[in-house]
């Protein structure tokens, strides 16, 4: 089995885009309704990368033997472009791959290329409900920031520096 972590590029769409739909259908079925998962996956999910890729996103892949299976994006957040923070938009690990370190690896991997660029630390946000998510997130070294309601969803920000 062969292992790599590299830059998405537009051919990569599809693959990000079943990787993240499948990975919604399964960890956010006791989070979110049906209706809001089929709003966020499909072509919403295909226009969404591109448009990332298109603005400069770092999206980085991991694939399995050249098959995408985990994947990461940061950008500088939008309602702070000058500070030299990260935002990690969104990170997911196909569910038959869950639980055997990819998740770990692409975060590392998108971390450190954050710091690279010159970035003092990463800020993300994940449903209080996604109790594996918060336990994965705090085991890294991200610490909460703050709690907050959005569409009837609370939210916890997570802050780590490097």
């Amino acid at each position: 089995m062969r292992i790599d972590i590299r830059s998405a590029v537009v051919s990569d769409i599809e693959g990000m885009s079943e990787v993240v739909d499948s990975a919604w259908r399964v960890n956010y079925r006791d989070i979110f309704d049906e209706e809001t998962i089929a709003a966020f996956t499909g072509e919403r999910r295909r226009k969404s990368f591109a448009q990332l890729l298109d603005n400069g996103a770092d999206i980085f892949v991991l694939t399995v033997d050249m098959k995408i299976t985990a994947v990461c994006a940061a950008v500088k957040p939008e309602s702070n472009k000058t500070a030299d923070i990260a935002e990690i938009l969104l990170l997911y690990v196909t569910p038959e791959f869950q639980r055997t370190g990819q998740g770990r690896k692409l975060l590392s991997h998108t971390l450190r290329k954050m710091r690279e660029k010159g970035y003092s630390g990463a800020v993300l946000s994940t449903a209080e409900k996604n109790i594996p998510a918060l336990e994965f997130y705090r085991k890294f070294g991200f610490t909460k920031i703050k709690t907050r309601e959005y569409n009837g969803v609370s939210y916890v920000d997570l802050k780590i520096d490097f």
